[in-house]
């Protein structure tokens, strides 16, 4: 197979005519958007389908693409999510097996008018055992697409400067939390309900425990500038080669560690009993969590960069410079801040950034654009 030189070329691409040019009539209606792959655990997914079906859209959700796309005519779409995701696997081989299926199949369906569209979630697949070939396959798929959604404007530099992807863009800014779950409690009731300390700083290192996520490097941080009555809470499933960082989180007990899936009525209580949330690491291109913690009305502390850097201003995000001591510096910082931001405020900047309906209504023309 001839390697990708990671540039992304494209031909005839779709146009876009915006949300005052959707197309009207009966064919504009009749189309069909396939959404894979049908990961409908994450947060976004389910409930961008939900906008998309509101808008009056026939989506489908087919386990498999192949069976799945048979009944797509020319002018519809399949929406792709995390595409190369999906493939990877440890065995190089199976890997580049499936990579090559995928878009041998995209290719068909393109030959037969049905148009690609991605939503770039991340920039590259995370925890890839064959990080080479993930980025491959990214500019392979970036070569097949017809658009590309966007959460954030410099997403699209980033893209052409990583991939030389220029074709159609449009930013749907990822949608708020704030109604996904119950309003947050009473910081002191939601310390009192997780066993900790009432006075303190409380930094917080919510969702999967994955490796690419750098908590061990929050909990480096954490060590370097805590006091006696900090604390660091770890909350979310381990997935993945985690166990040194677990290991790791049991060496000090001002981190608390709630290794499991936290429920959802429960998600408001761990952000109201943070100072808080940490991101430490660079892989993200997309921030799904920090978005949730914006919707809770919880400060960020994280690297300045892409979507993060998006979302800054106001007290929201309080950057960090590179590497262990960065982190802790930005720590710190929120430490001396964090109890003068006014939570509320951020609930209502998150609510007001972007909504579901607003993301489902700008996809939604997208795909009623002429083919």
């Amino acid at each position: 197979m001839a390697r990708s030189s990671g540039r992304a070329t494209r031909t005839s691409p779709a146009p876009f005519t915006g949300l005052d040019g959707a197309a009207t009539g009966r064919a504009a209606a009749a189309v069909q958007v396939l959404e894979w792959p049908r990961w409908l655990s994450t947060n976004y997914l389910p409930r961008i389908i939900d906008s998309l079906r509101d808008d009056g859209v026939t989506v489908h959700t087919p386990y498999v693409l192949a069976t799945g796309s048979a009944r797509l005519r020319a002018g519809d779409w399949v929406h792709l999510h995390w595409p190369t995701e999906s493939l990877t696997h440890r065995v190089r081989w199976v890997y580049t097996a499936r990579a090559m299926a995928f878009h041998r199949r995209l290719r068909l369906l393109k030959a037969r008018g049905v148009r690609i569209a991605w939503t770039a979630h991340n920039l590259v697949p995370h925890d890839d055992p064959h990080p080479d070939l993930g980025r491959q396959y990214r500019a392979e798929l970036l070569s097949l697409v017809d658009h590309v959604f966007i959460h954030f404007p410099s997403a699209r530099a980033t893209l052409a400067s990583e991939f030389g992807y220029t074709g159609p863009c449009t930013v749907t800014h990822h949608p708020h939390y704030v109604d996904r779950h119950p309003v947050p409690p009473a910081r002191a009731s939601a310390r009192a309900d997780l066993g900790l300390p009432a006075d303190g700083f409380v930094a917080l290192s919510f969702g999967k425990i994955r490796p690419y996520k750098g908590t061990d490097d929050i909990i480096r941080a954490f060590l370097q500038m805590a006091g006696r009555d900090d604390r660091l809470l770890i909350a979310g499933s381990p997935e993945g080669d985690v166990c040194e960082i677990l290991q790791l989180a049991h060496l000090d007990d001002r981190i608390v560690l709630h290794d499991r899936r936290i429920p959802d009525e429960d998600v408001p209580t761990y952000f109201a009993a943070a100072d808080t949330a940490v991101v430490s690491h660079h892989a993200f291109f997309t921030s799904g969590s920090a978005m949730l913690a914006l919707s809770m009305g919880c400060p960020l502390v994280g690297p300045a960069i892409h979507h993060l850097a998006d979302l800054a201003g106001g007290a929201r995000v309080f950057p960090t410079g590179p590497g262990v001591d960065g982190l802790a510096a930005g720590l710190s910082v929120a430490r001396e801040h964090a109890r003068g931001v006014d939570r509320q405020s951020l609930r209502n900047w998150a609510a007001a950034h972007g909504t579901w309906r607003e993301a489902g209504t700008r996809t939604a023309a997208v795909f009623r654009g002429p083919p």
